[in-house]
């Protein structure tokens, strides 16, 4: 995760323009934009902490147990999210117009792309993990979302 930071802190730098001679990136000219650095205005940044504090904040606990949600860290960044199952989950497809969610390759199921399976519907709403989706009966590239 700090390597992920840092790599971005740094190709954010190398997309900035040119110092001025206090070091500082100079604001544009000519917007009527004050003439100090922009390097020196105060930024207000969020930590990890505070994200996971705001995402579960955000989540109405009621509705999420009235969907027989279960309220749970994800992601690369584990914010909070209700994640809510699906009626039909396991469910045998052939395409995602077949389930309340998406039609996947089971894990367990090995198939190259575009070769002809059958699927199961996914087991809940959450966006996360690594799979092949199932499409009129075949299937896709497999994808890995954190």
């Amino acid at each position: 995760m700090r390597v992920l930071l840092a790599t971005l802190a740094l190709s954010l730098a190398a997309c900035a323009g040119p110092a001025d001679s206090k070091g500082g990136t100079p604001a544009p000219a000519g917007d009527g934009a004050p003439s100090y650095p922009v390097d020196d205005l105060p930024v207000q940044e969020k930590t990890i902490e505070d994200l996971r504090a705001e995402s579960l904040a955000a989540i109405d606990k009621e509705a999420c147990a009235a969907k027989n949600g279960e309220i749970r860290q994800e992601g690369m960044l584990g914010t909070w999210r209700c994640v809510v199952p699906y009626a039909d989950a396991g469910k045998a497809c052939r395409d995602k117009s077949d389930c309340e969610g998406k039609c996947l390759l089971p894990p367990d199921a090995t198939a190259a792309t575009d070769e002809e399976a059958t699927g199961a519907c996914q087991a809940n709403d959450s966006p996360f993990g690594c799979y092949a989706e199932v499409n009129a009966g075949k299937v896709t590239a497999a994808i890995c979302v954190d």
